[in-house]
């Protein structure tokens, strides 16, 4: 009786939470499990849909490169941007490979700053916020 009580609450959470368009997508849910899941399945997509979608995030991430005219601002919101997507679909990313991903792809012209902070950071534990 106890977890139908938490299963009728969760499943009015749920159904409150959503606008008024996606509302009849879960109207029907006879449990908080089965309107989750049908959420998760419109906004995320199947199995095989993430996983393809986390497989374009990885390679967008592994070609990304710092533009000779682009800031260094604008680059690492892009590489944040791409690393949140990846994070979102349930990719383990660490900083340290995203400060390697930054320095390494940088433009020539950043390269005095590059190695300035290869030699005074220890980079295994650098985040990318500190950069």
């Amino acid at each position: 009786k106890k977890n139908k009580q938490k299963n009728s609450k969760a499943l009015f959470t749920l159904q409150q939470a959503v606008t008024d368009p996606i509302f009849p997508r879960i109207m029907g849910a006879k449990t908080a499990k089965e309107a989750w899941n049908t959420l998760q399945e419109e906004f995320q997509g199947s199995v095989k849909v993430r996983a393809v979608k986390l497989q374009s995030l990885r390679r967008d991430f592994e070609l990304l490169k710092m533009k000779e005219s682009e800031t260094v601002k604008d680059y690492y919101s892009k590489v944040k941007e791409i690393v949140n997507q990846m994070r979102a679909f349930g990719e383990d990313i660490l900083d340290k490979k995203i400060v390697e991903k930054i320095l390494i792809t940088m433009p020539q012209k950043f390269d005095p700053i590059v190695t300035t902070i290869e030699e005074t950071k220890d980079l295994s534990t650098l985040s990318e916020t500190k950069l």
